[in-house]
């Protein structure tokens, strides 16, 4: 049986309707599956469309829908979704898929872990051993943060235009506003480090901003963690 993608777009797995994807030219009914649960996978995949390309980025192929009923074939006849990007940078995400999804994810846990220790050393320091090693590791971990929190905002931003169309959502919009939040409290902390090592060690007056500010890193980029954990696997 041949379905056409008007068809197709109706069963979106909600008001009643039932849960149909599309993927190399086959369609599968997952409306009984718990990982389609009201016609949505991982707050990102809608029932109702062709997953084709989404597969082609995905951790996975289309092997995993073979599981399910297989309803019959879509049309040839197929819509494509202009992304909101140059049109160089298009033909190369069509042309290397793995750009699509991956590059964030790979990059994105090297300044949250910085964030994370750089704090965490200097709570070291001043609560159980104040070993000079830990002030020389925060200010190297900043260095570290500096040169990777661009990168992971950037395939962070194209993360956005390519998987989700750059459509509002809160909580991407959360992620880029404390992004650069935490991007300029970086960069207001590292050059006092660069100009006074010995400012954590000794803060005086106006001088206690700074621990007070790498102190803050540790509930802000919690904060960025939980937002993107959260449109991977959402809690409800």
């Amino acid at each position: 049986m041949e379905i056409d993608q008007n068809e197709l777009k109706n069963k979106t797995g909600k008001e009643g309707q039932p849960a149909h994807v599309a993927a190399n030219g086959k369609i599968y009914d997952v409306t009984n599956s718990r990982l389609w649960k009201n016609g949505r996978h991982m707050n990102r995949h809608e029932a109702g469309a062709d997953l084709t390309s989404e597969l082609a980025a995905a951790p996975h192929g289309a092997e995993v829908l073979e599981r399910f009923p297989l309803i019959g074939n879509l049309k040839a006849e197929t819509e494509t979704v202009a992304l909101p990007l140059p049109g160089w940078l298009s033909k190369f995400l069509e042309a290397y898929p793995f750009f699509k999804r991956h590059p964030h994810p790979m990059v994105v846990h090297f300044p949250m872990v910085f964030y994370i220790i750089m704090p965490a050393f200097l709570a070291w320091y001043y609560i159980i051993s104040p070993a000079e090693s830990l002030l020389d590791s925060i200010f190297y971990l900043h260095i570290l943060g500096t040169l990777s929190l661009p990168f992971a905002m950037l395939t962070g931003w194209l993360s956005w235009k390519v998987n989700y169309l750059g459509k509002p959502i809160d909580k991407i919009s959360r992620k880029i506003l404390f992004s650069f939040i935490l991007l300029v409290m970086n960069l207001i902390v590292l050059p006092f480090l660069f100009l006074d090592p010995s400012i954590l060690a000794h803060p005086q007056g106006i001088q206690f901003v700074i621990p007070i500010l790498i102190f803050l890193y540790l509930p802000i980029v919690s904060f960025i963690g939980a937002q993107g954990g959260e449109l991977v696997y959402p809690v409800h």
